[in-house]
């Protein structure tokens, strides 16, 4: 997965956790003060890994679960 991929993915779930508040356009270039990573953009790229992770962990645990 590219690093694009990751931080759209990053902004997105931002977004929703942000209730729709905000722009997507603003999520993706960062347009807001970085909280704890040193940067937006990174921070969107540390989420979108993690949210990956998460979904690749409930799918082949539900394709390996008895």
């Amino acid at each position: 997965m590219s690093a694009s991929w990751a931080s759209f993915i990053g902004a997105f779930i931002r977004r929703v956790l942000k209730g729709f508040k905000t722009r997507i356009r603003d999520e993706i270039e960062g347009n807001f003060p970085a909280k704890w990573g040193g940067s937006y953009l990174f921070e969107n790229y540390i989420i979108g890994i993690v949210t990956v992770i998460l979904i690749l962990i409930v799918v082949i645990y539900g394709f390996f679960r008895e």
